[in-house]
C-alpha cells in the first residue's frame, strides 16, 4: 500500500503537482474530473468560429457584415455579459453553499443549452441558447481557481493553474478543430453534430464528480490554519478591500484590454485564413489549432517558468507576464500579413505555434498572482470580479472588431486595431511588478491576524 501511495506521488512530483496527493485518492480524482469538466465546458466556446457562414446560412443570413455582426459581435457580447454577471454572482454564493454544488450546477446550465444549440432552428433560439451558456463558463471561473488555491501553496500554484489553463485552452483548440472537419465535411448539419460531441462528455464528468469527489478546506494549502473554513460572509466592505490592493488593480487593468485580442483571435481568424488566405475550412481550422497547440504549450511551461522565476525572485513573475504580452504582439499581427509566407506552410505553421506560445504565457501566471496576494476567503470574490473584465474584454473585442469590419474592407487592418490591445495590457503590469511582493506580505499577516482571531 505504502509502495502505491510512493508511486503515486513520485508521478505527481514528476509534473509539478506533489502537493495533491496529500489530499488522498478522491482528491487527486477530483483535480483531474475538474479538468475534465473545464476542457468540455470552454470546448464549446469557439464552435462558431470555424462555421460561421455554414451556421449563418443554415438561418438565411448571407451578407458578409450581417454575418460578421450577427455571429461574432453580437453572440460574444450577450455570452459574457451573463457570464459576467453571473461569476459576481458565484464569488458571494461559494461563501454560502458547497462549491462542489455549485460546480455541478454550472457545468449543467453551461452544457445542456450547449446541447440545446444543435437542435436550434431560427437564429433567434441559436442567439439565446449561446447566450444561456454563459451560466456556464461564468460560473465556473470563480469557483474552480478558488478550489486550486485550497489544493495549493504558493509554491507550486504557478503549475497547478497552468494545468487548469491548459486544459482550457485544449478545449477550445480541439472544440475549434472538431468544428471546422465536421464542417467541413457537412456542410448543412456539421456544426450541429459539434454542440453535441463537446456538450454530452461534461455530463459524465459531473455524475463522477458528484458521485466520488469532495472539495478541499478552504484555506487548507496555507501554512496557517483557519478552524472555520465557512464563517466569513462577503460583503461590500471585501469588496473596497480587495480594489485597495495596488496588485488586484493592475490585474483588473491588464485584464480588459488584454482580453480584447483573445476574444478577436479565435472568432475571426478562421475565417480569415479561409477567406483572406484562399484556405480551406479544415486546413485554416488546423492552422488556428496549431497556434491553439502553441497555446497549450506556452500556457503549461508559462507556469512551470513563472513558478520557478517566482521561486527565484517574486518579482520576475510578472516580469515574465510583461515582457511576452508585448513582445506577443508582433507576430500576432504579422500573421495577418503573411501573404508572402503561406507558400512556405511548414514556416507559416511554426509561426502560428510559435505566436500561440508567446501570447499565452499570461494566462496561468496571471491567476496565480491572484492567488498569492488574495485570503482563501476572498478568493472567490476576485476570480469572479477578474472574470468579469475578462468576460467584458472577450465580449467587447468581436464587437470591435465587428463594427471596424462594417466600415472598411481591410479585415487585416480591422483584426490588427484589437491585437494592439496588448499594449495597454503589458503596460499595466508595470503595477503589478512594484506591488507584488507588498501585497502578497500583506494578504500573509491579514490571514495570520483572521486566524488567530477565529
Amino acid at each position: 500500500m505504502n509502495a502505491i501511495k510512493d508511486n503515486k506521488k513520485t508521478l505527481l512530483r514528476y509534473v509539478g503537482l506533489e502537493e495533491l496527493a496529500s489530499h488522498g485518492p478522491r482528491g487527486i480524482l477530483a483535480f483531474w474530473t475538474i479538468l475534465g469538466m473545464a476542457f468540455f465546458l470552454f470546448g464549446d466556446q469557439n464552435l462558431i468560429a470555424p462555421n460561421m457562414k455554414n451556421i449563418a446560412n443554415s438561418f438565411g443570413i448571407i451578407d458578409q457584415k450581417e454575418i460578421d455582426w450577427k455571429m461574432g459581435g453580437l453572440i460574444p457580447i450577450l455570452f459574457f455579459i451573463l457570464g459576467g454577471t453571473v461569476s459576481l454572482s458565484m464569488g458571494y454564493l461559494s461563501q454560502t453553499i458547497s462549491r462542489k454544488s455549485l460546480l455541478l450546477v454550472t457545468v449543467l446550465l453551461g452544457e445542456i443549452p450547449c446541447f440545446l444549440t444543435a437542435y436550434s432552428s431560427t437564429y433567434n433560439e441559436f442567439l439565446l441558447l449561446r447566450t444561456l451558456c454563459g451560466f456556464g463558463l461564468g460560473g465556473i471561473f470563480p469557483i474552480l481557481f478558488s478550489l486550486i488555491g485550497d489544493y495549493f501553496s504558493s509554491q507550486s500554484r504557478a503549475v497547478a493553474t497552468g494545468f487548469v489553463s491548459l486544459a482550457m485552452g485544449l478545449g477550445i483548440g480541439v472544440g475549434q478543430l472538431m468544428g471546422g472537419i465536421l464542417g467541413e465535411g457537412d456542410p448543412i448539419n456539421g456544426w450541429r453534430q459539434s454542440f453535441i460531441y463537446m456538450s454530452v462528455p461534461s455530463f459524465f464528468f459531473a455524475l463522477i464528480y458528484l458521485l466520488f469527489c469532495r472539495e478541499p478546506k478552504r484555506g487548507g494549502a496555507e501554512d496557517i490554519q483557519s478552524p472555520d473554513e465557512l464563517s466569513h460572509r462577503i460583503s461590500l466592505k471585501d469588496f473596497k478591500i480587495l480594489f485597495q490592493n495596488k496588485t488586484n488593480l493592475g490585474i483588473f487593468l491588464q485584464g480588459l484590454p488584454g482580453c480584447i485580442p483573445w476574444g478577436v483571435f479565435f472568432v475571426y481568424l478562421v475565417d480569415y485564413y479561409e477567406n483572406v488566405y484562399g484556405f480551406g475550412k479544415a486546413e485554416a481550422s488546423g492552422l488556428v489549432t496549431f497556434a491553439a497547440i502553441g497555446v497549450f504549450i506556452g500556457t503549461f511551461f508559462g507556469g512551470v517558468l513563472g513558478q520557478w522565476l517566482y521561486n527565484k525572485n517574486k518579482k520576475w513573475q510578472p516580469i515574465l507576464c510583461m515582457v511576452t504580452t508585448f513582445i506577443g504582439v508582433l507576430p500576432a499581427i504579422y500573421l495577418l500579413y503573411a501573404q508572402g509566407l503561406i507558400e512556405y506552410k511548414a514556416i507559416f505553421l511554426v509561426l502560428n505555434v510559435f505566436t500561440g506560445v508567446l501570447i499565452s504565457i499570461t494566462g496561468a501566471n496571471v491567476r496565480a498572482v491572484l492567488l498569492n496576494v488574495n485570503v482563501p476567503k476572498s478568493r472567490s470574490a476576485i476570480f469572479s470580479i477578474y472574470n468579469l473584465t475578462d468576460d467584458l474584454g472577450k465580449g467587447l473585442g468581436p464587437a470591435i472588431s465587428a463594427i471596424i469590419l462594417g466600415s472598411t474592407t481591410d479585415r487585416g487592418f480591422a483584426l490588427s486595431i484589437s491585437i494592439l490591445f496588448w499594449i495597454p495590457c503589458a503596460l499595466a503590469w508595470i503595477i503589478i511588478i512594484r506591488n507584488y511582493e507588498n501585497d502578497e506580505a500583506k494578504m500573509r499577516k491579514q490571514w495570520e491576524l483572521e486566524v488567530k482571531g477565529a
